[in-house]
């Protein structure tokens, strides 16, 4: 349920890494192939995640950097919280389900570019 959500304004990718970790720790690693099983059965399909799930979990399990990559995840996921919460001060009732990714990437680009510029 993680993945179909997929937000990456909460910790619902960094909840993934985690239980993939504890998984791999505990010697009982989780495959793709048990993912797009479980997918499937409670989607009807693999192909139903959102294209980023898919690709971030695909990308994750190939490389199983588990205890780095939380980090990373977690601290992204924080940072596009802030994000949003700004942005949402600044522009009150903008913000909705159908565009949080795209005014996340465009303030994250916007920053970027900024970055470079000083």
């Amino acid at each position: 349920m993680k993945l179909m959500a997929g937000r990456q304004y909460k910790y619902d990718l960094s909840d993934v890494i985690g239980i993939l970790w504890e998984h791999e720790k505990s010697s009982t690693s989780i495959s793709l192939n048990q993912i797009k099983k479980a997918a499937a059965d409670l989607y009807g399909s693999y192909d139903k995640l959102p294209e980023y799930s898919r690709l971030f979990i695909e990308k994750i399990i190939a490389e199983k950097e588990y205890e780095k990559t939380y980090e990373k995840v977690r601290n992204m996921e924080s940072e596009n919280k802030d994000i949003l919460l700004d942005f949402q001060d600044e522009y009150p009732g903008v913000t909705n389900t159908d565009n949080i990714n795209d005014i996340i990437a465009a303030v994250r680009k916007k920053k970027e570019s900024e970055n470079l510029i000083k």
